[in-house]
């Protein structure tokens, strides 16, 4: 099972932070064993005319003090037996987040949703800009957060007409990550695990581009052919999750499957809807290594359209943009 080892917990406003969104991070830290850094990134100070009576080191002295005595704030209620760290730095805020990342091997950072709520991270904030270039999962909270979730979905994709297409490839490690979590915070929740796959028919495209003369039942075995394929393929997940999780955790967690036919981009949010889910766990696809086509289109229309927390998972092999000064 999954298991974080060093969470980065990303505080935009001080000041304005929710605790339960602190506490929930702290619950996961302890259940995992893991460290907790709670860090906000200020802006690079600018004095403007205060520049020939201010000192900038000063300045940002105070700053860093005013900062650390609010995240302390936001941790007072937390077990004295719990260590955590709270770090102060300035710059682009997203920039230091991935090089805190890659210094201190992070391989969790959560982050309630920025400014502007549920779709903020479309307007280029740090959210955006995490989702796409942090090279390790990234939490985003929306809305209300509870000490427990209810309900979490795993978002899987696969082409079962794909020869290339197995559990080793780029496509079965991160379904395999993203089982991985979402059935390790499901156990830690005592939450619903629900998977879900959105398949398009290869029979109604072709149909389109080139015509047909088969018979309404030829075109609708065709389609039902198609689909025993993607429900084979989620079975064979299914028995994966069994034997990575073992029996007893799998009959614990009793994972529920939906297969639906349509666009993901349709698909995901419709079901998370229909669910009430807290959280949707999903990957990002990404061409490794090429700054600026670090997120799939169709995982950023998904995450357009939710409206609940979100974890992203990146793909094996992700390189981020951001270098190390």
């Amino acid at each position: 099972m999954k298991s974080f080892n060093s969470i980065l917990y990303v505080i935009e406003e001080p000041s304005a932070e929710s605790a339960a969104a602190v506490a929930r991070a702290v619950s996961l830290a302890k259940n995992c064993q893991a460290r907790l850094t709670l860090l906000h990134v200020a802006e690079e100070p600018r004095l403007g005319p205060f520049a020939d009576s201010v000192n900038i080191r000063d300045f940002m002295t105070r700053v860093r003090e005013q900062a650390m005595a609010q995240l302390s704030m936001l941790m007072r209620g937390v077990d004295k037996d719990f260590e955590f760290a709270v770090d102060v730095c300035f710059g682009t805020a997203f920039v230091e987040v991935v090089r805190k990342v890659l210094r201190n091997g992070h391989d969790l950072v959560i982050k309630r949703v920025g400014k502007g709520g549920a779709h903020s991270f479309l307007f280029g904030g740090i959210d955006q800009h995490l989702l796409r270039k942090c090279p390790c999962p990234v939490w985003i909270m929306v809305g209300e957060t509870s000490a427990n979730y209810q309900q979490i979905l795993a978002a899987v994709d696969f082409d079962p007409w794909d020869k290339g297409s197995g559990e080793d490839n780029v496509e079965g490690t991160l379904n395999r990550q993203i089982l991985d979590v979402a059935g390790s915070l499901a156990v830690t929740d005592f939450a619903e695990l629900h998977v879900v796959h959105a398949w398009e028919a290869i029979t109604d495209n072709m149909i389109r581009v080139f015509g047909s003369e088969l018979s309404e039942d030829e075109v609708a075995r065709n389609r039902e052919r198609e689909r025993r394929e993607h429900q084979s393929r989620l079975d064979m997940l299914n028995r994966r999750m069994r034997k990575h999780f073992g029996d007893e955790t799998h009959r614990y967690l009793a994972p529920r499957f939906h297969l639906r036919k349509g666009a993901p981009r349709d698909v995901v949010p419709a079901v998370a809807n229909e669910l009430k889910t807290d959280l949707v766990v999903m990957g990002t696809v990404s061409r490794t290594g090429i700054p600026g086509l670090l997120i799939g289109n169709t995982a950023e229309v998904i995450l357009s359209n939710l409206e609940c927390s979100v974890l992203a998972v990146k793909p094996a092999g992700f390189v981020t943009p951001v270098m190390l000064d």
